[in-house]
């Protein structure tokens, strides 16, 4: 029988070896080794274009941006996909393929999203701060806005802010919105992630404002915030932050908060990845799927 004054330090132990064995082989969903990956062969990794404010974000998140000239380190042998959409098929008709969409992208049956560092990628843990790669909406402008696009500002920041809460984390409550019925045309140009957002707010503003009419013309977040400098459209999308260089040009307004979503196709048996790993998959320094088990050993 164990002495009084030695059982404080009893416990003490068996709670440290507790620790330990929880720790010893990993109880984590993002270091576990999870069998089949072998199966898989070489990763197939589907990037977005240069210009795409999805991809910046993800590289500058993950820390292989070149904060300088927006470039990043991505993998030999990446394939480019020019939106949203294509990203999705792309890797749902390849099991080695992995990529990252907008959260609000509807991925079909044959796709799966991943948890990154222990966090789901849902809304929830967008707005707590949880999961790692959030980015912002931005609308940008160069110059004065004219009526009508001052009015469509006001209600995108103000009663739109309930349609940005159903896919996504807003910027603030909503509010009343009361239009001044300002007449013309909004045009905007840039990211394919948030034009549907962009457009969704856009129809709603139409029917309350029947005097204004919205265009919207997606090509990237660069292109957009390209074209609003050069004053090809009234506003420029862009799904990632600005740079310092594009905030002392423009003016802009963060919109709405959104999660960046990795994917891979629905046989692909993982299902978490830590950010170390993102970044080693889309530098190309894990080249196999197995290759993951071997750094969890």
């Amino acid at each position: 029988m164990f002495q009084k004054k030695f059982l404080p330090i009893f416990l003490l132990f068996l709670l440290t070896a507790a620790f330990a064995l929880s720790g010893c082989g990993g109880t984590s969903e993002g270091v576990r080794q999870v069998s089949g990956l072998g199966a898989l062969g070489a990763v197939q990794v589907v990037s977005r274009e240069e210009g795409s404010g999805t991809r910046n974000s993800f590289a500058d998140l993950l820390g292989f941006a070149d904060t300088d000239s927006g470039a990043d380190a991505a993998a030999d042998g990446a394939l480019t996909a020019s939106d949203t959409d294509s990203v999705v098929e792309a890797v749902a008709g390849d099991k080695s393929a992995i990529g990252y969409v907008s959260m609000g992208t509807e991925l079909g049956n044959n796709v799966k999203t991943l948890t990154v560092d222990g966090a789901a990628g849902t809304l929830e843990n967008v707005v707590n701060g949880k999961y790692a790669l959030s980015r912002p909406f931005c609308l940008v402008w160069s110059g004065e806005l004219n009526a009508v696009e001052q009015d469509f500002m006001i209600y995108v920041m103000g009663e739109g802010q309930s349609i940005v809460e159903k896919s996504y984390a807003p910027v603030h409550n909503s509010v009343n919105f009361l239009s001044d019925m300002s007449g013309g045309t909004v045009t905007i140009h840039g990211s394919t992630s948030a034009a549907p957002l962009i457009r969704e707010l856009a129809e709603e503003y139409e029917t309350i404002n029947t005097n204004a009419s919205v265009e919207i013309t997606v090509s990237d977040s660069t292109g957009g915030i390209n074209d609003a400098m050069q004053g090809l459209c009234g506003l420029g999308m862009a799904s990632r932050e600005l740079k310092d260089y594009e905030k002392e040009l423009l003016d802009y307004k963060v919109v709405a908060y959104d999660g960046i979503a990795v994917i891979v196709n629905a046989e692909n048996p993982l299902e978490s990845v830590t950010s170390e790993e993102l970044k080693a998959l889309f530098t190309g320094k894990i080249i196999n799927w197995e290759d993951i088990n071997k750094g969890r050993e």
